[in-house]
């Protein structure tokens, strides 16, 4: 039993839209094609050129890793340096790569989420809510004959959803819609100077701001009318549209020391070692993170009234930082805030797709780029 790479893509898809990726960075499928059969899939942080050893002699499919394997533009492909011979070595063994990054890193229950959850922090919000995430209802008028084809649009499109569990969400209602098209037009019922009734259907969902963009070329492609006929109300559910976003803030059950704080983070993140900035409270309650590279969030997180920050990619700078804000920050590197996204990857593939359908693994050469001595 198989199923295709874009399958596999479409259970990552379903909790981090990659319409959540920031503007800069580059998710998605990166090499081989959407169709093509999956058995067994190797889960990584990064893609290394040891990892897609790892993949070529075990007999994997496809690669789904965190960080893009491809983020800047690639101008040429020299199999004599290490991006081109990794690049060979994925097309000669048909293995294709898909990356979730920042999509996953925003969503609602990706990276950010998974690692507050291991935190056991209760009350989870978002640290940093998504400045542009707007929610609007759209509605539009359309002849019934068109209406299932429409709502597809809209679903596909990634209009529709509500919470998690649920998308392709609409409401229509029956009416009569009127018009006259005038000298020049080119009506799809009726001709130019005559008033014309249609039965049409009032189509209403709610839409993401942030797919607007690409969603409206669809939906006019679809509409059998010249000028698609919609409205578009912007909404109020302030709750709704801030769940997406980087970090996160919650509260421990119980209040730690700083010292206790320190071994518990080590036991979360499986780390040996931490780096810290800034002077400790006398206990920890309110607990901000960021995985990765959040130390932008500093200042932030002492709004946020955190008791104390954990993320990664600390610079001098930013130590300095801190101690000026009054906040005490754990760094526990970039590897160490996210290699347990090969965790979350596995869940939401095993999940997403029918028991026994795939199979996945781990990788166990992906390692710290940094080492310790």
């Amino acid at each position: 039993m198989s199923v295709k790479s874009n399958a596999v893509a479409d259970t990552i898809r379903k909790a981090a839209p990659e319409y959540l990726a920031e503007s800069w960075d580059n998710v998605g499928m990166q090499v081989g094609s959407r169709e093509k059969d999956v058995n067994k899939v190797l889960l990584t942080l990064d893609v290394t050129e040891e990892v897609v050893d790892e993949a070529c002699e075990g007999g994997f499919d496809m690669i789904v890793s965190h960080h893009p394997f491809i983020f800047q533009g690639i101008r040429h492909i020299d199999t004599d340096d290490m991006k081109g011979r990794m690049v060979k070595k994925l097309l000669e063994h048909d293995i294709c790569v898909y990356s979730a990054h920042t999509n996953l890193d925003k969503a609602e229950l990706g990276l950010n989420d998974y690692i507050a959850r291991r935190f056991e922090l209760d009350e989870r919000r978002v640290l940093k809510p998504e400045k542009d995430a707007m929610l609007y209802k759209i509605v539009i008028y359309v002849p019934t004959d068109y209406t299932e084809k429409i709502l597809k649009v809209l679903g596909d499109g990634g209009a529709g959803f509500t919470g998690e569990r649920y998308s392709h969400c609409s409401f229509r209602v029956r009416g009569t819609g009127s018009f006259k098209p005038l000298e020049g037009a080119k009506p799809f019922i009726g001709e130019p100077g005559d008033v014309v009734s249609v039965e049409e259907d009032r189509v209403e969902t709610i839409v993401d701001g942030r797919i607007l963009k690409d969603l409206f070329p669809k939906l006019q492609e679809a509409h059998p009318y010249e000028d698609m006929a919609y409205d578009l109300f912007p909404m109020e559910q302030a709750e709704i549209c801030l769940k997406s976003g980087l970090g996160k803030i919650g509260m421990l059950e119980h209040e730690m020391t700083p010292d206790e704080f320190i071994e518990h983070t080590k036991k979360v993140l499986n780390l040996k070692h931490l780096r810290s900035a800034g002077t400790p409270p006398e206990k920890i309650h309110k607990v901000a993170l960021c995985t990765g590279s959040g130390a932008e969030f500093i200042g932030l997180a002492k709004i946020r009234n955190a008791d104390v920050f954990v993320t990664g990619d600390l610079k001098y700078h930013d130590a300095q930082r801190a101690k000026e804000n009054g906040m005490w920050v754990l760094d526990a590197g970039h590897f160490g805030t996210e290699k347990q996204v090969v965790n979350l990857l596995e869940e939401l593939i095993r999940d997403g797709l029918p028991e026994g359908s795939v199979e996945t693994a781990v990788s166990d050469r992906n390692e710290d780029f940094f080492r310790n001595y």
